[in-house]
């Protein structure tokens, strides 16, 4: 018996040492569902072994014909009840990622609702956080790639829309200077030039010879998912299935130039990609497609901010229901005490995933939506548990790690979008960072030159002047022109541009160079730009 206890607990030993080393090996990254399946089966199937051995293979009353007398004690009790378990189902577990800040010890999906459970500080979801439409009554948890009901009742509905219906509201100031003339008058007002224009028209171009049948942009195709072992850190080729993700960065560079599904040279474009991230939407609310576990928040996120956008500048009610769905998917994945987004709700947070959701809150407010102030307060937390500096204007991708120019620059940027003002101490030092670390063509990097560029822009000032001269310096002359398959589009740079492709350099650096009129600028908010004559 001794014995066999001991060979019991040597086996038990030799399988935590194996499931400790797969965890270590980060061979759960990929097919994380299956591979946990497959292991909780062998782990049960052990202890039911261990289980049988001890007490027997048939419980102790089997056999017996229940003839004994039982006695039973039942003591009332007047003391509460000391569990803590919360009713509401985990949320699911997305699938892998797009471009952020180096992460040497990714996470493990947690379930939210279970973990959060035992934390007597978690509070209860506050009420402020609900859109306009009501949750659906349940979601699923693993939701098919296929077309759900409602997904396709909205596309079905928001297709039927004519190009010459009547917006139900105006365009929201901070989008107004997209169209028409008013484009051309704040690119010159605010530092665009003819070059600059002349670049995002050839980019959109070129995207738009790059949409697939189906209105997607297809990530693997155009080189997505390039595993380039950024800063020694392997993550199996992220990208190649975030086809939502870089779907929605190419509309968000059309719609920053004014087209959206009812007007404009790419209107058709525009209506194809929509449809497709709407048709595609999960029970949850998700937009993240078949990315897997890293990318799938991020595709969300910039699906969403699409989706919201071009809600926002038509005010067309027919995608409105599901845009209601993906923000509040967005809002239930926030960690309710540290206020950040990861990749499964119930990671803590970090600083890069932080600026699509922010930007998601943002535009669903334009779109008019209500009710995040407890989102944005809890993003305003975050970003003070990754600040560093004198005037904490530096920031950082996870707390206690060291600040960096691209996570600064986001950290800016969110800030600025939640109300922060231009001439705060704050801005100033994380201006001066991204100041020392100016754009060049010898060492591109098209994320961190996007979100340099909307806090420069946001913040305004002599920064501003400085950055985007030397914006224009590197980043124009990296674009192909002069003809040829891939005339208008930008390599992918050797950062992160592996794992989104060339729709996702091309997308990313048409917006850097469009934010001339994309936004109103935070730090002139009342500024209006008068239409050319």
């Amino acid at each position: 018996m001794h014995t066999a206890w001991i060979a019991w607990g040597v086996l038990a030993a030799a399988l935590a040492v194996a499931l400790a080393a797969l965890v270590r090996t980060r061979w759960l990254q990929s097919h994380t569902l299956t591979k946990c399946v497959l292991l909780s089966v062998l782990l049960h199937a052990v202890l039911a072994a261990v289980c049988a051995f001890v007490g027997g293979w048939a419980p102790a009353s089997w056999g017996t014909g229940g003839g004994e007398r039982m006695t039973m004690l039942v003591v009332a009790s007047d003391e509460p009840s000391d569990d803590l378990s919360l009713g509401d189902a985990a949320a699911p577990v997305p699938d892998e990622e797009l471009p952020h800040e180096p992460d040497a010890t990714p996470q493990e999906p947690t379930a939210p609702a279970a973990t959060l459970a035992a934390d007597a500080e978690a509070p209860a979801a506050p009420q402020d956080l609900v859109p306009l439409l009501d949750a659906p009554a349940e979601a699923a948890t693993e939701p098919p790639a296929s077309t759900t009901a409602t997904a396709t009742a909205d596309s079905t509905a928001a297709a039927d829309a004519t190009r010459s219906s009547t917006p139900a509201r105006a365009v929201p100031d901070t989008y107004a200077d997209r169209v028409g003339d008013r484009r051309a008058a704040a690119a010159a007002a605010r530092g665009g030039s003819r070059a600059t224009e002349e670049a995002v028209q050839a980019a959109l171009a070129w995207l738009a010879a790059a949409q697939s049948a189906d209105g997607r942009w297809n990530a693997a195709r155009h080189g997505g998912g390039v595993e380039r072992a950024v800063q020694g850190q392997h993550r199996n080729g992220a990208g190649a299935r975030s086809d939502h993700g870089v779907t929605g960065l190419a509309l968000l560079a059309f719609l920053g130039a004014g087209n959206t599904h009812l007007e404009g040279p790419y209107a058709e474009t525009v209506s194809r990609g929509l449809r497709f991230l709407v048709d595609r939407q999960r029970g949850d609310g998700s937009l993240q497609g078949d990315a897997e576990f890293f990318a799938a928040l991020y595709c969300h996120g910039m699906a969403t901010i699409a989706l919201g956008e071009c809600v926002a500048m038509t005010g067309d009610a027919a995608w409105k229901p599901a845009l209601e769905r993906a923000v509040r998917h967005t809002l239930a994945m926030q960690h309710p005490h540290t206020g950040g987004w990861r990749y499964a709700a119930g990671d803590r947070g970090d600083t890069s995933q932080l600026g699509w959701q922010v930007m998601v809150l943002l535009t669903a407010r334009n779109a008019g939506l209500q009710g995040f102030e407890g989102a944005e307060n809890g993003a305003r937390r975050y970003l003070q548990g990754v600040s560093s500096g004198a005037a904490g204007g530096l920031a950082a991708y996870r707390p206690g790690e060291r600040a960096s120019v691209a996570m600064t620059a986001e950290a800016l940027t969110c800030r600025l979008f939640l109300g922060l003002p231009a001439d705060h101490p704050t801005v100033t030092e994380a201006l001066d960072l991204i100041d020392r670390s100016p754009p060049v063509s010898s060492a591109p990097n098209a994320y961190t030159w996007y979100y340099a560029t909307l806090a420069s822009f946001h913040a305004g000032g002599p920064q501003w002047d400085r950055w985007n001269a030397r914006l224009q310096a590197a980043l124009l002359p990296l674009q192909h022109r002069g003809g040829g398959a891939l005339d208008g589009s930008w390599d992918p740079d050797p950062v992160w541009g592996g794992h989104g492709g060339r729709v996702y350099a091309t997308a990313l650096s048409a917006m850097t160079l469009e934010v001339y009129y994309r936004h109103l600028p935070m730090h002139r908010r009342a500024e209006r730009v008068a239409a050319a004559p």
